[in-house]
């Protein structure tokens, strides 16, 4: 009896002690142990000459090393790659590409939109510095760690295709392969232009785009790899070069919201709801998407819609398309109290955009929203 009156007091003191004990600290981020990615491709002090001929093309493959923390298990670390003019020494950077690979490859089309951008001046050599800046989230500046810089002497080309509009057409779309009448699109910067179009599928119905009615160069398309959701555009410049595969249209009958992106050569196509509802604090009902009021679809467009309602005299609105749900949902572009250009939220993912103004007089008014040219405005009853 008396060892085990020792034994107890051996396991009592024994779990006395373990559970005195601290728990490990928490690792902590320490940057002065943090490698920083290191840029291995495209040499420094490369030169290039851009060409429209070549805008499809690879511009330079930018490739670099993984960035090293001292912490295993932390967010995936991303990269942003980086350019200014050299002589700026970043004060005006701007990025890229924020990616979570270690390579970027931009097209020619894309780097010369990027390069003219910045400021640099059509068929003048200008020096670029370019690095690339680890992070682990974009909340704080902590994490940050930034390669070697590398400067690269560009020459860009006279860009005669993003600072138009351009134009969609195709079998699947309401005016067909006419390309004296294709739909034009609406710019929204940087070579990104959009519109919404009701499509009708089927085996052989397909889209492109065009940037001169009634030429069929300079023309976009896809490859092999293209989707009827999304893809890589590729451009024709010119009569010389065989037409790219057209892009195939989704299996289900409707209005799609159709976004070209010029400069980074891809594409995306988003099927709507085909209905529309208004809500706001400038509008009766509020914010409460659940009373969101709805518009009347024009039979013959299919893409305009309108609503006749009291406005106050200040506040916003936005537009939905599922009642109760705040994606998608259509904000204001370049609104104002007369109307302008809408922008589109697909998803929850996708930040709000801003709100649409009401015309700064109460009253009753006539709200015409007309999809295929991204446009809304106001008429006073």
């Amino acid at each position: 009896m008396k060892n085990m009156k020792y034994i107890f007091l051996l396991i009592l003191g024994l779990g006395v002690l373990f559970a005195c004990k601290k728990p490990d600290s928490e690792p902590v981020l320490d940057m002065s142990q943090t490698v920083a990615p290191g840029i291995s491709s495209p040499d420094d002090g490369g030169t290039y000459v851009l060409t429209i001929e070549d805008a499809a093309n690879d511009f330079a493959s930018f490739q670099w090393s993984a960035a090293v923390y001292n912490i295993s298990d932390l967010e995936t670390v991303k990269y942003a790659l980086q350019y200014d003019m050299a002589d700026s020494n970043f004060k005006n950077v701007a990025n890229l590409v924020t990616t979570e690979e270690l390579m970027f490859t931009p097209t020619v089309a894309a780097m010369n939109d990027k390069a003219l951008a910045m400021g640099a001046v059509v068929g003048e050599a200008t020096d670029f510095s370019f690095r690339v800046k680890s992070f682990i989230n974009d909340e704080t500046t902590y994490s940050d760690a930034f390669s070697q810089v590398i400067t690269l002497t560009i020459t860009p080309y006279e860009d005669v295709v993003t600072s138009k509009v351009i134009y969609l057409l195709g079998s699947g779309t309401t005016i067909g392969w006419d390309n004296t009448k294709a739909w034009p699109m609406t710019p929204l910067g940087d070579g990104v232009y959009v519109i919404t179009e009701h499509l009708v599928p089927g085996a052989d119905q397909f889209i492109k785009f065009i940037s001169k009615l009634g030429q069929w160069a300079p023309q976009w398309g896809t490859d092999a790899t293209g989707t009827a959701e999304d893809g890589p555009l590729v451009y024709r410049p010119d009569e010389t070069v065989a037409d790219p595969a057209a892009i195939p249209v989704g299996d289900v009958e409707g209005n799609y919201y159709i976004e070209a992106d010029t400069v980074g050569l891809t594409y995306r196509t988003i099927l709507t709801s085909g209905e529309l509802y208004l809500v706001g604090a400038g509008t009766p009902v509020g914010w409460d998407n659940t009373l969101a009021l709805p518009f009347t679809q024009d039979p013959d467009t299919l893409t305009k819609f309108t609503i006749v309602t009291t406005l106050n005299a200040d506040g916003g609105m936005k537009f939905l398309e599922v009642l109760g749900q705040w994606a998608p949902q259509w904000g204001s572009y370049d609104g104002g109290p007369d109307g302008g250009t809408l922008s589109y939220r697909p998803t929850e993912s996708v930040p709000d955009p801003p709100e649409i103004p009401v015309p700064g007089v109460a009253g009753e008014y006539m709200i015409t929203v007309d999809l295929r040219a991204m446009k809304y405005w106001f008429t006073a009853q």
